[in-house]
This record gives structure tokens, sequence and C-alpha cells, in this order.
């Protein structure tokens, strides 16, 4: 802390007051109609059947954007948005999810490279292999995180090679599918005290069976996980001609073991031939997933930043004040120096929970203190531009350009 020499304590009164800057530093924008063909767009799938054509929204002058709104209208001819705050978002369902779509902004493409952003997804367990997200993929996934937000919409990830409901009984195992997957193989994890047979059987229904041809499978007493592939076609549906990729919604694993004998079966699992293993692609389900989830993290920890007098004293330093905010913040003043606990001037973003004090300039009374939040272009707290269209019929967009929130700080003594 400062020397008392530096710090004489009086009961003088601290006043804080806080001011958000609104302000936009872009001018205007033109939205073109989009062309009949871009390499970035992509289609994807909501839980509720609905499709959506996907694509970076190009402004000029070179001003990347996503939509803020699944129900809004593009143009047909050039038309003009201006910048604006989150406030002026027409669809009121959006208006609560600023502090999310600031994250997904900050945190996905273009952002962030491709690369970069495969590497955080990887890295946070949602994706696997080495193949890297596509920039059409990534954003088609980051449109579809910020529409989860804006407009409800849950893009399916929901697992087609996993059951919807098991049903067991002595002997056997039923497993319905939401759809009608072709099976590619099957593993089980199991323990016997004794050898055992596996045949897997199929049916339209869940009332009559057929064994699927080449799907058993001879298990040797003692534990272990056994898999079994099935041939190509094996489960495909003789009873829907015409309809690509279909299979079964039941299946059923027939566990044969002499009687008495110990058989637990730990788990069954499937791969699916004939389809991925959703209905939207598997990258793009699964940078979906790390958005939505790191979003609603942001929204958690979002703290208005603010400066907290309450241990204040007045003197030639006037302070400590307590910094709180979401994020590491760049902060400046006018009418005087901010310092630390040494005396020495802050030069580096600060940190929430941070002590701060404020050397005044000769006779001042009243001090600007300006927090931008975050300091760091993927940190998070920051604000969402919008453009708004001057014909309020179109969609509004959320600009992708990491903007901090800004906020003065005036400090009276």
């Amino acid at each position: 802390m400062p020397s008392s020499s530096l710090l004489a304590p009086t009961r003088t009164a601290v006043t804080v007051r806080r001011t958000v800057r609104r302000d936009a530093e872009i001018t205007r924008m033109t939205r073109y109609r989009g062309g009949t063909y871009s390499p970035t767009v992509d289609t994807v799938v909501f839980t509720d059947g609905t499709t959506a054509r996907t694509d970076l929204i190009r402004l000029n002058p070179n001003i990347d954007a996503y939509s803020l709104d699944f129900l809004g209208v593009a143009p047909t001819r050039p038309s003009q948005y201006r910048p604006a705050n989150w406030s002026a978002v027409p669809n009121v369902a959006a208006r609560a999810f600023e502090a999310e779509v600031d994250w997904i902004i900050r945190n996905s493409y273009p952002t962030l490279g491709t690369v970069e952003l495969s590497r955080r997804v990887r890295g946070a367990g949602h994706l696997s292999g080495d193949a890297h997200l596509a920039e059409h993929e990534a954003i088609a996934a980051t449109q579809a995180a910020i529409w989860h937000f804006t407009n409800g919409l849950r893009l399916d990830n929901r697992p087609l090679n996993v059951p919807v409901a098991v049903t067991t009984e002595p002997g056997a195992i039923t497993f319905e599918f939401d759809g009608e997957p072709q099976l590619g193989s099957y593993t089980v994890e199991l323990t016997s005290d004794a050898a055992v047979s596996l045949v897997l059987q199929k049916s339209v229904d869940g009332t009559s069976w057929r064994d699927v041809a080449a799907s058993g499978l001879n298990v040797a007493a003692g534990y272990g996980r056994h898999r079994r592939g099935i041939g190509v076609g094996a489960t495909a549906s003789d009873s829907r001609p015409g309809r690509q990729h279909r299979g079964y919604r039941f299946y059923r694993l027939q566990v044969i073991a002499d009687s008495g004998a110990f058989v637990d079966i730990e788990g069954v699992s499937f791969t699916l031939d004939g389809s991925g293993n959703y209905r939207n692609a598997e990258r793009v389900v699964a940078l979906y997933n790390h958005l939505v989830a790191g979003a609603e993290a942001a929204r958690s920890l979002t703290v208005v930043p603010r400066l907290i007098a309450d241990r204040a004293v007045v003197g030639d330093v006037v302070g400590p004040f307590r910094f709180e905010a979401t994020d590491a913040a760049a902060l400046t003043a006018v009418g005087g120096t901010l310092v630390d606990a040494a005396g020495q001037p802050i030069t580096t973003p600060v940190v929430p929970g941070s002590d701060i004090y404020l050397r005044p300039l000769s006779g001042a009374r009243r001090v600007t203190v300006t927090a931008s939040v975050p300091a760091a272009q993927n940190g998070f707290g920051g604000r969402v531009i919008t453009g708004v269209a001057h014909d309020s019929s179109l969609t509004p967009v959320a600009l992708a350009v990491p903007t901090p929130t800004v906020i003065d700080i005036e400090l009276t003594f």
C-alpha cells in the first residue's frame, strides 16, 4: 500500500457514477442480395425438423456478420444498415442474450481461424480425430449457436447410433432408435462364467423379429469387450423401397447361454452404416456443443465493470478501489493517474478483484476512469454491435467484430 504520508485518511466521501458508452465507430453498411453460389453455404437441421441454409452475411465495407433472427427476411436488393446497440434488436426474445452472443463471436469463426478453433474444440473434448473444421462447418455451427439463444432453436445433436429406449428381459435386450438406422457393427461389454452366444435381430414394429445375417458372436467365459461387424445391407429395410439409408427402428440382442450361467451385459454400443452419427455433420455438432456450453458459462460469470469505493480514503492518493468485472480490463484516467499499491502507474490490464489507487492532478476533485472490457480480443464481457436495416422488416445482424464494453466511471471526492 502507499505510505501513510501519501495517504492522509479523511472521512471525505467518494462518489462513483457509472456510464456505459453507446457509440459505435462504424458509420453505415450495405447488404447486397446473396448470390446463388457460395463455397461457405451449408444446411443445418434442428430438433423440430426445420432446416436452414447458413452462410456468413457479408456487408460492405468488408464486415462479416451473423443473423440475429431466424425468422428475419433477407434483402432482395442493396439495403442500408446502420450500426446499433443490442437494445435495437427488434425481436424481443433476443435481448437477454448479449453476453452469450458476444462470447460466441469472440470464440468462433472468423474471429478465430479454423485451425485454432479446431484445436480448442478438440481440447474441450467435443471433437475427435485430426481433421480440422472447414469454413462452412464453422459458420454453420456458429449461426446455429446464435439462433439457439435468439430464437430458441436447438440444433439436432442427438446421436443416431444411441438408442432412445432400452428394454431388458431374460435372455434379450431390445433397443429402440430415433429413426430407422442401418447398423454397421455392435460392441458388447460383458462378464460371464460360461460361454455365451450373441445374435442381433431386427424389427419394424418391435413385435416380429428376424435375425440379422452374419451377426452372431461367440464369447468365452470371463470379462471383455467384443465387437461384431455387420455386412453392408444386412440391416437395410426391404419394406421401404426407394428410401436411402433406412434400416429398422427396433433391434434386439439375443443372449444365449447355458441354464444357470451368470451373464452380466455392462454395455452395448453401435456404429452406423450408410450415414453419419448425427443428422448434421459431426464437426458442426461438435462446435455447436462447444459454443453453447461456453456461452452459457460466460453468462453465469458476467459482471458489469465497476469500482467499489467502500474502503477508499482521500489524500494525495485516493483509494483503494476494488475493481470488479467479467474479465481483465484496460483502465485509463482523465484528471489523474491510476497507480498500484506500490504507487507505480498501472500500464497493463487489471484483473477482477484487484485494488487500484488514484493520484489526482493538483486541485482535481473529479476524475473519469474508463474501463474497456475485455482487454484481450478473445476474452469475454464485451458487447455486440448489431446491424439494423432502415427497412425494419429485414433481418437484424450481429457484426463479427469483437467489441469491448466501455464504461466511464466518474469519481467525485
